[in-house]
């Protein structure tokens, strides 16, 4: 579970080992991964952390390895990313986009092939990764984000017609949801989550334990064993529904 120490990350990892599942908690961020490997241990659970940059293969093939010990892996969920704030196409950096495409599409790649042996040999398998609706509905000023969340949703359908034949399923989640990190801007300047909630038709996100994780947690099962390919929105409608105006956001112009 990369990204498995907060927010989404946190809630499905804690969702995993409720359904049973012995979680690898991916993370650069050692005390939440303590905190989130505590509840899931006192929820009944079995956890582990292993710090890791995304950004590097090295990091990454620890990663698998440690999530693999016992010879096979069967369940990959990738959710780490970085977000660039809203910003015209005409200012982002190299670094605003370097960084969104190393953390979203390269990250979740070499994982995906990394963990491949193992998650073959685990003879029936899935693989759970994130994409965004700024990519599907192309909302201005989230190039960079955008782009590597497209990316990542065009990886999911090429490996899910890939690997069906090693009984790997591969599916993306395209949430919308409320975070520890959303709840702390809200009514500040960087508040874009009260925005984009205004914008939909819901007019609010997404709880993570109760409404993003056992979407997840169902992909991962065997109740989901004839689904792969597909983007499963949990965003209350808006992606399809609505439209996201960033332009009023800080740094967009400048």
């Amino acid at each position: 579970m990369t990204g498995g120490a907060q927010g989404l990350g946190r809630a499905i990892s804690r969702r995993l080992a409720d359904e049973g599942a012995r979680v690898t908690v991916v993370d650069l961020n050692a005390d939440r991964a303590a905190e989130c490997i505590e509840l899931i241990e006192k929820d009944g659970g079995s956890g582990t952390f292993v710090k890791a940059n995304v950004a590097k293969r090295e990091d990454i093939a620890g990663a698998v390895q440690a999530a693999s010990a016992g010879g096979a892996l069967h369940v990959l969920v990738n959710a780490a990313q970085y977000f660039a704030m809203p910003k015209a196409l005409e200012l982002v950096t190299d670094k605003d986009w370097e960084l969104s495409e190393a953390t979203g599409p390269r990250a979740t790649f070499r994982f995906m092939q990394l963990a491949h042996p193992y998650l073959k040999a685990a003879g029936r398998a899935s693989v759970v990764n994130f994409v965004s609706g700024s990519a599907l509905a192309g909302i201005a000023f989230t190039g960079p984000y955008s782009a590597a969340k497209g990316a990542i949703g065009a990886l999911t359908k090429v490996a899910a017609n890939e690997w069906a034949a090693h009984g790997i399923r591969v599916n993306a989640v395209c949430p919308f949801a409320l975070t520890d990190v959303q709840r702390d801007m809200i009514g500040t300047e960087w508040d874009n989550y009260t925005r984009t909630a205004e914008a939909s038709p819901m007019k609010r996100g997404a709880d993570p334990d109760t409404e993003i994780a056992p979407a997840v947690a169902f992909l991962a099962s065997d109740d989901a064993a004839f689904v792969t390919g597909t983007v499963l929105h949990i965003d209350g409608g808006m992606t399809e529904l609505s439209t996201v105006d960033y332009s009023k956001s800080p740094g967009v112009f400048g």
